[in-house]
């Protein structure tokens, strides 16, 4: 039975999952395929031999980040040809730029004092999201009452100093986002921007020495194996494996060939109520299979599912345009 958000609301959620349906909601402009599509439609000026390093005989790949970092590391140990290397690398972190900044929302069509509000009623905040939406939200307060881990020198993230020693709403970017990076030596580290701050100066279009962190499209497999590898992003991931009472999932597809790493996570987990919400612009058909699927994936879990439309939650577009 699909219900209303009013119905459940009571039940004392403690931790909430964005998905890319929340961001749809708030803009249209998060409604694509991939950003590699989004590139090509768009004729951001990507060179041919970079758009054929993304085919599946070269990198094999839709993410950016991966051609970025596999260009980056020929960069290093290459002798020969190094400004051509170079000229490579920028071209498709500058064609990464453009793609983004054609899909992403502009700071002042989202609504972010209302979003923080909604924001801050919960303990723990997963987002798998690469957008800037949560971030903008969150800064709109000054930060107060939020923590994202990147409270280091240089706004870096150390997993050896992730200690919480007062009450604050977490943070946890599960895929990266448009304003973290890697450095050279593999630290993660944190762009500081506001909503004045171009897309163009976040990513860096003329950066060499660091690599944007974001995982934008990817089968279940390769999105995993890719927050693996990085100590921030299994960080966040191991944080929702160890998630306990309650979970609200928000604007998820929870898709298992794309999404499986995270139904996973909360099935391992000691979440012991979950809440979905189904997209209300779905055939009724196609909201009896997802409610199916998601109900057969956590058979014999122990855990109480809820499921309501999104459209009644303060997080649909009623409240977030």
């Amino acid at each position: 039975m699909i219900k209303i958000w009013s119905d459940i609301e009571n039940l004392n959620w403690e931790n909430l999952l964005l998905g890319n349906g929340f961001s749809i909601g708030v803009s249209p402009n998060f409604k694509y395929d991939s950003l590699l599509n989004v590139a090509d439609v768009q004729n951001v000026g990507m060179y041919p031999h970079a758009r054929g390093l993304f085919d599946e005989e070269k990198i094999g790949t839709t993410n950016f980040e991966e051609v970025l970092r596999v260009i980056y590391h020929a960069y290093l140990v290459n002798f020969w040809n190094v400004d051509a290397i170079k000229s490579l690398y920028l071209n498709v972190r500058r064609s990464l730029i453009r793609a983004v900044k054609v899909s992403h929302v502009d700071y002042e069509d989202v609504n972010v004092e209302q979003i923080e509000k909604v924001l801050s009623g919960y303990r723990k905040i997963f987002t798998t999201n690469y957008d800037l939406i949560p971030y903008w939200s969150i800064m709109s307060n000054s930060f107060n009452g939020y923590c994202d881990y990147f409270w280091n020198e240089g706004c870096s993230f150390n997993p050896n100093n992730t200690d919480i020693w007062r009450r604050l709403t977490a943070i946890y970017y599960l895929h990266g986002a448009i304003h973290l990076r890697t450095e050279p030596d593999g630290t993660i580290t944190k762009v500081r921007a506001t909503g004045e701050t171009s897309i163009k100066k976040i990513i860096g279009e003329n950066d060499l020495k660091n690599i944007p962190l974001f995982i934008s499209e990817g089968k279940s497999e390769i999105k995993l194996r890719r927050i693996r590898e990085n100590d921030y992003l299994s960080f966040c991931y191991n944080q929702l494996m160890k998630l306990n009472d309650s979970l609200l999932v928000y604007g998820h597809g929870l898709d298992k060939e794309y999404d499986e790493h995270v139904l996973k996570a909360i099935r391992s987990s000691s979440v012991r109520k979950l809440a979905i919400s189904v997209f209300s612009g779905m055939r009724q058909e196609d909201k009896i299979v997802f409610v199916s699927n998601i109900d057969a994936f956590f058979a014999d879990s122990g855990i109480e599912l809820h499921f309501f439309e999104s459209e009644t939650h303060p997080l649909s577009l009623n409240l977030a345009a």
